[in-house]
Parts: C-alpha cells; structure tokens; sequence
C-alpha cells in the first residue's frame, strides 16, 4: 500500500497556533520550533500524516491527526510513529517514507510492506 501527498508550504504557514497545536504531535512542534524553516517543515510532516492516510484507505474516518506523527532517526532520517490505532491499521507491516521540499510545496510518501497477504 502506498500513499503520496503534496501540501503547499504556505498554506501550513498561515496555520493560527491552535490550528498546529491541534493537528501536530507535540514532539513535533518541538521540532519545528528548532528549525530554521518551520513552516517547511511542519509541511513535510502534514504531508505524511496525509500519505499515511491515503495508504490505509480510510485512516481519516478513524484517526486523528496526532495518531501519526515523525521524529528523526539516529542518522537524522525521517521515521514515522503511530498510536495504538494507526498501527492496527496497518495489519503489523513495515512502514516507511521519505519527505521532500522545494518551495512552494512538501512531498511525501509513505510504504506499507510485507506481511504475509502478498502486499509488496
């Protein structure tokens, strides 16, 4: 299963704070407040949250925005976290993404793999 989102960086710019506060992790506000292009960033992050969703089918029925967040890895590589919930829904398979950004817009793409349903 895959899922691939583009978000306009701007429109994550003009976000009021209780808008971000209710739709991102707080871990990764933390993160953006770190970064010297926060709204880029949040962008990429709401990509995934996006590319999650569409990879699951109908994770926007049954998740919240703050089920699916990103952190980075020990070599700084974007790695997604998931609630409870979300990861029911991915019927314990492999889940991987990568982001990208070229302003105007962030990019992401989000793989659900393996398992033994035949899926990738």
């Amino acid at each position: 299963m895959i899922g691939i989102d583009v978000v306009a960086i701007r429109r994550i710019e003009d976000l009021s704070e209780h808008a971000r506060k209710r739709i991102f992790h707080p871990e990764e506000l933390a993160q953006a407040e770190r970064s010297p292009r926060p709204g880029e960033f949040l962008a990429g992050r709401f990509a995934v949250k996006e590319a999650f969703f569409k990879a699951v089918g109908n994770g926007m029925k049954t998740l919240s925005t703050q089920d699916v967040w990103t952190t980075r890895g020990e070599h700084g590589e974007p790695v997604i976290n998931l609630s409870s919930k979300a990861r029911a829904l991915t019927g314990g398979r492999t889940v991987t993404l990568s982001i990208s950004h070229d302003d105007p817009v962030a990019v992401a793409v989000v793989l659900i793999s393996g398992g033994n349903d035949g899926a990738f």
